[in-house]
């Protein structure tokens, strides 16, 4: 049996891939130069499928655009091919996408096919399959024994029989490889409008006798290029990777007078939503500032504090449009000495004596610190390091002595705050060093961010280099009572690293867990010194727990 038509999913936001997903819908993304969506193409091309089918709702200009140049291309090569193009004002689902499709589909069997996977020696599931034509197949799925594994499959007749297995990984369970071909009577048990999956289809065809059969084939490569980890590794090879094929990477360097054979080098992701590469000419950074508004203000804070004389990065090339920028290279991180600590500090102290600069007013700066930020910081500790990490609730005395802490700080002169003022976040270049991750600055008592300094999770002070870089500080400032105001800044700080250890932990990131005992010590220490009880009495508590888990895990 031949089957002609085939419809190709690339209607997805792309959630898991952002920020290369806010200016390219994924299956447009490359992978060695070529679009997902071209090599899925050229698949169901050498399959024998001459009319496709292509829904769309993300970004769907792009994905028309093309479908449309394809078709022409196609066409002025002889190849008689048809394309269609299915907008979907509302996301339909990968169920609902059939309806709209319904007289397209006009009874024949049909490929359905993910838009965003990379797979190289696919069969073809109908030359494998020999019972297709029963009345027990509605459709021929291809599986893999690599990935997750969440969908069972009966042994004897190779039919799938669970796709939500409580026992992914184990013995008969397989990963869906995003390729499945489908008789007409699929469309039976699809909810006839509005959003559905197929695999609700799938569940209701199984009540009536009707399954999707497993093919499995070793010869198959295939992965999910939906994470940022997995397209990075599909195209890189060794030394050598395609990373100036990104369409914004590729804009990027552009912009910054990069030569088209110039270096790039991915250098990492980070939990707020941006991603960095490494070029001849700096550092190219793409950001998502759906969720981070803050994420789009980089460039015009790095040129405001450029301008007052603060060490941050220039501005090479800003392309808002695509979400992306180009920094000059800032150096790298660095083990400091006390006397570097002492350089940092005399910045710092420029950083933050902006907050009465006139031409504040013209920045779009985030809402300053306020009884509404200082809540939600304490919220973020209460959910994601109290109640996820050791599932606790907050004491009533510890919230208390919190709420102390923020009534402390709001009394404290307004300057402008960094926010995120860590060790992590102080670059090394020519013996200088640079600012970075400013995005998020504010108005804010300066306390804050000489805390995150010296109350750093990511480093061990001793008492006395921490006493002497708080000297300093209150020192070039000229505001001695800064000291005593220190350790309730620290706690405050202190409880809102602890719950976004928890948060990033919670989404993906557990490597952030190993900070949490460094920052629980510290915040004993902190809360010792401004005569927290309850608050150094909790963080002892953890302390000992956290140990104890230690030592049993050891054992």
């Amino acid at each position: 049996m031949k089957v002609r038509k085939a419809i190709v999913l690339a209607a997805g936001h792309g959630t898991r891939l952002r920020p290369f997903t806010c200016a390219t819908p994924k299956p447009l993304m490359p992978v060695w130069g070529e679009p997902m969506l071209g090599r899925i193409v050229a698949m169901l091309r050498s399959w024998g499928v001459d009319d496709i089918a292509f829904n769309t709702h993300c970004l769907h200009e792009q994905v028309k655009a093309w479908a449309d140049g394809y078709r022409r291309g196609a066409a002025a090569a002889g190849d008689k091919v048809k394309v269609k193009v299915s907008y979907e004002p509302e996301i339909l689902g990968t169920g609902g996408v059939l309806n709209p499709l319904r007289e397209w589909i006009a009874g024949e069997p049909f490929y359905l096919v993910n838009g965003d996977i990379v797979v190289e020696n696919a069969p073809n599931p109908l030359d494998k399959v020999r019972n297709f034509d029963s009345t027990a197949v509605i459709g021929v799925a291809l599986v893999s024994e690599s990935g997750p594994r969440t969908i069972e499959v009966e042994p004897e007749g190779g039919f799938v029989t669970n796709r939500r297995s409580q026992d992914a990984g184990c013995d008969g369970t397989y990963t869906y490889c995003g390729i499945t071909v489908l008789k007409p009577e699929i469309l039976n048990f699809v909810k006839p409008d509005g959003f559905s999956s197929i695999v609700s289809a799938y569940e209701d065809a199984m009540m009536h006798g009707r399954f999707v059969k497993a093919l499995k084939s070793r010869e198959m490569l295939w992965t999910d290029a939906g994470t940022i980890p997995s397209y990075i590794d599909l195209n890189r090879d060794g030394d050598d990777n395609a990373f100036t094929d990104i369409p914004q990477v590729k804009a990027a360097l552009e912009a910054a007078g990069a030569g088209p054979d110039s270096s790039v080098e991915f250098i990492g992701a980070r939990g707020s939503e941006r991603v960095f590469f490494r070029c001849d000419k700096g550092v190219v950074i793409l950001y998502d500032d759906g969720n981070r508004d803050e994420n789009g203000l980089y460039a015009g804070h790095a040129r405001f504090l450029k301008s007052r004389g603060v060490p941050v990065p220039e501005v090479l090339a800003d392309l808002p449009g695509i979400k992306a920028l180009v920094l000059e290279d800032a150096g790298g991180e660095k083990k400091m000495s006390i006397d570097d600590y002492a350089k940092v500090v005399e910045e710092l102290v420029r950083f933050n004596a902006l907050g009465d600069d006139p031409e504040l007013d013209k920045l779009n700066l985030l809402p300053g610190f306020d009884d509404e930020t200082w809540t939600w910081e304490r919220g973020l500790f209460r959910k994601y390091c109290l109640g996820s990490r050791f599932q606790r609730e907050m004491p009533k005395d510890v919230e208390a002595e919190l709420k102390k802490v923020a009534e402390i700080l709001e009394r404290e002169p307004k300057s402008l705050v960094h926010r995120d003022f860590q060790s992590t976040n102080v670059l090394w270049k020519n013996g200088k060093p640079r600012f970075i991750d400013f995005q998020g600055m504010r108005l804010g008592p300066a306390a804050y961010d000489l805390a995150s300094l010296v109350y750093d999770p990511y480093v061990t002070f001793t008492d006395d280099g921490r006493r002497a870089l708080v000297a300093l500080y209150a020192k070039r400032c000229g505001r001695a009572e800064i000291e005593k105001v220190l350790p309730f800044a620290a706690v405050q700080r202190l409880t809102q690293c602890l719950g976004a250890y928890g948060r990033l932990a919670s989404v993906g990131q557990p490597q952030f867990c190993k900070w949490v005992l460094p920052a629980l010590q510290n915040l004993l220490s902190a809360a010792d010194d401004a005569g927290l009880d309850a608050v150094g009495a909790l963080a002892e508590d953890l302390i000992a727990e956290m140990r104890q888990s230690q030592g049993h895990d050891r054992g």
